[in-house]
């Protein structure tokens, strides 16, 4: 399990990367097989503004931070069921799941793979992107938009 780090694990000298390429250099297949699915759950139910980080080697907690958004709280529960129930038959347990009855902010703990699904202002009031800027990223197309450059 990758919980070893605690929450006080401090994390510095990261370096200030967000292209596809930096990606690539640090992905195994399996791992990016699990990222995947979430991604492809989060995009059939509509999830907007998808964005990956890569936190392999660089955090005690996990190695991906998935985070989207959903319209309303009812969206947001949506994103997040889909996404757990896709892993659930992949046969990925969901280690935990928080804020699901809110409806604003829903966290889903998949190890490796951390999901957050927010409501729009939820999203713009924590603001995690400025948190993770420094972090390699990428940034998936919303499905009715098509592919991003």
């Amino acid at each position: 399990m990758r919980h070893t780090g605690g929450v006080n694990a401090h994390l510095t000298g990261v370096p200030a990367l967000s292209t596809r390429k930096a990606l690539a250099q640090h992905i195994r297949p399996e791992e990016r097989e699990r990222v995947d699915r979430i991604i492809a759950a989060a995009q059939e139910t509509k999830a907007e503004d998808i964005l990956l980080f890569d936190m392999l080697q660089r955090s005690p907690i996990t190695d991906w931070v998935l985070i989207c958004t959903g319209r309303s709280q009812a969206h947001v529960r949506g994103i997040a069921e889909r996404i757990e129930t896709t892993m659930r038959h992949a046969g990925v347990r969901c280690l935990s799941v928080e804020g699901y009855q809110e409806g604003s902010w829903v966290l889903l703990d998949f190890d490796i793979v951390i999901v957050h699904v927010f409501h729009p202002e939820t999203r713009t009031y924590y603001d995690l992107e400025s948190l993770l800027a420094p972090y390699p990223s990428e940034r998936f197309a919303d499905p009715a938009s098509g592919p991003q450059a």
